[in-house]
């Protein structure tokens, strides 16, 4: 009895770990600890798209780049508490380069409408379950001001 139990926790574990990688859910271990969703190197970062920034706006300070990493990182796992309605407007796109003229190696999609929520990608893999939390907004503000008006040096 024992022995047929075994074999039937064994075979449920594996149809488990299939379906997992079948359909492409999220693992823990494929989400990855948050100091990896957007990785140190950037010399510059831009911020583009949404309702309303007309152009992209840009920052090579390293300083503002860090902080605006360190913020994207520290953002919670995003839980909506209901079902979302639609959002139809454009996405807010932060985008960190290794150089100018080089292809972005993160993004991160600000999504602010509905039930607002950031989405980090490298290259064309998501690297990380969507993002928010009650600071996601005032996280984007933020980063939006160090972007536009960067940290004063003493």
């Amino acid at each position: 009895m024992a022995a047929h139990l075994g074999r039937l926790a064994r075979g449920a574990a594996t149809l488990g770990l299939v379906a997992v990688i079948a359909l492409g859910g999220p693992t823990a271990a494929s989400a990855g600890p948050p100091s990896d969703r957007v990785a140190p190197g950037a010399t510059l970062v831009t911020l583009s798209g949404g309702p309303s920034l007309a152009s992209t706006h840009s920052s090579r300070d390293g300083a503002v780049i860090a902080r605006v990493r360190e913020l994207v990182n520290a953002l919670g796992v995003y839980r909506p508490a209901t079902v979302c309605p639609d959002d139809l407007t454009v996405p807010y796109v932060l985008a960190f380069y290794r150089a100018p003229g080089d292809a972005p190696y993160a993004r991160v999609s600000f999504q602010l409408g509905g039930c607002p929520k950031a989405t980090v990608s490298q290259g064309a893999r998501v690297v990380a379950p969507p993002l928010g939390g009650p600071h996601l907004l005032t996280t984007f503000t933020l980063i939006r001001r160090l972007i536009d008006r960067p940290i004063p040096t003493r």
